[in-house]
C-alpha cells in the first residue's frame, strides 16, 4: 500500500483490481507480426506494460480525486475450489497473456500489492473496503461481482457511485440464481440475470425472503438446498467479517 502524500493524513484510498488491471495492459500490448513467408510473431515490451501500469494509476488518482491506494492479487490457490472443484477450471485452456506474470511480479514489488491466502482479488477488495476505517475508500473494477459489496465503487475510473447494503444483498441474490459462465458455475440452469431480476422481485425485500426465492427457484429446476448454499459460496464475495487475516481462515456464507 503506497501513500501519495504521506505528510498528510489520506482522505481518500483507491482500492484497485489489480488481476484486471494487468491483465489488460499485458493483452493491449501483444503485437502480432508477419514476417513474410507465412511466418508471424506475437510479441509484447514488458517495459512499455509497465509504464502504463504506473500511468494508469496515476491517472485514476487524479480522475478520481485520490491521495493513496492499494492494488489486491488473486492468490495462487482459491478457498472456492474447495466448495466447488469445477470452480474456473473452464479457464485452464485459455492461454493468459505473456508477460502477464511479469506484471504481477512488478506491482507486487513496486506497488506493493496485496494478497491474501487463498482469495481472489474481488475479495480482499471486499475485505478493505468493509473493514473499520476513517478514510474513503473506493473500489475501482469493472468487476460486475464488487456489486455485492456495499461501499463506493469506481467502475468507469471517472465516476463514484455508493451501493447500498439492500443493493448488494440483492444482486448476490441475483448472482447466487444466475450464476457466470466466465467464472464456471452454472446457477440454475437457463436462469439469467433478468430472469433473476424478476424472480426475485422488489430490490428492498430482506435478505432471507430473497434467499427463499433463490431456494424455490433451484428447487423447482430439480435442485437440493445443498446445491443451492455451494452456489451462493462460491459467487459471495468476501467482506471484513468473513475472513480471518491471521489464520486465512474463510468463513463461508450462510443465512
Amino acid at each position: 500500500m503506497i501513500e501519495r502524500k504521506k505528510a498528510k493524513p489520506v482522505k481518500r484510498r483507491l482500492l484497485i483490481d489489480g488481476d484486471i488491471l494487468i491483465y489488460k495492459v499485458a493483452t493491449m500490448n501483444e503485437v502480432d507480426t508477419h514476417w513474410g513467408d507465412g511466418l508471424w510473431t506475437l510479441h509484447c515490451d514488458e517495459n512499455i506494460c509497465k509504464t502504463q501500469v504506473d500511468s494508469t494509476i496515476d491517472e485514476l488518482l487524479v480522475d478520481l480525486d485520490a491521495d493513496a491506494y492499494m492494488i489486491a492479487l488473486t492468490d495462487t490457490k482459491n478457498f472456492r475450489k474447495d466448495v466447488l472443484p469445477s470452480y474456473k477450471d473452464n479457464r485452464k485452456s485459455k492461454r493468459k497473456p505473456m508477460v502477464l506474470n511479469a506484471l504481477r511480479e512488478y506491482v507486487l514489488k513496486q506497488h506493493k500489492a496485496i494478497i491474501y491466502k487463498n482469495l481472489e482479488a474481488d475479495d480482499v477488495l471486499g475485505i478493505f473496503a468493509t473493514a473499520p476505517h476513517k478514510e474513503e475508500r473506493v473500489i475501482v473494477s469493472i468487476d460486475k461481482d464488487l456489486r455485492q459489496i456495499p461501499a463506493l465503487i469506481s467502475q468507469d475510473g471517472k465516476t463514484i457511485e455508493k451501493v447500498t447494503k439492500a443493493e448488494a444483498d440483492y444482486w448476490f441474490m441475483v448472482q447466487a440464481m444466475a450464476g457466470d459462465s466466465v467464472d464456471g458455475y452454472s446457477g440454475v440452469p437457463k436462469v439469467g440475470v433478468k430472469t433473476a431480476q424478476k424472480l426475485l422481485g422488489d430490490i428492498n425485500v430482506p435478505l432471507l425472503d430473497l434467499w427463499k426465492t433463490v431456494l424455490k427457484t433451484y428447487d423447482k429446476a430439480g435442485y437440493s438446498k445443498k446445491e443451492a448454499l455451494q452456489q451462493a459460496r462460491v459467487a459471495h464475495i468476501l467482506t471484513n467479517k468473513d475472513y480471518n487475516r491471521k489464520t486465512g481462515k474463510v468463513k463461508l456464507w450462510q443465512i
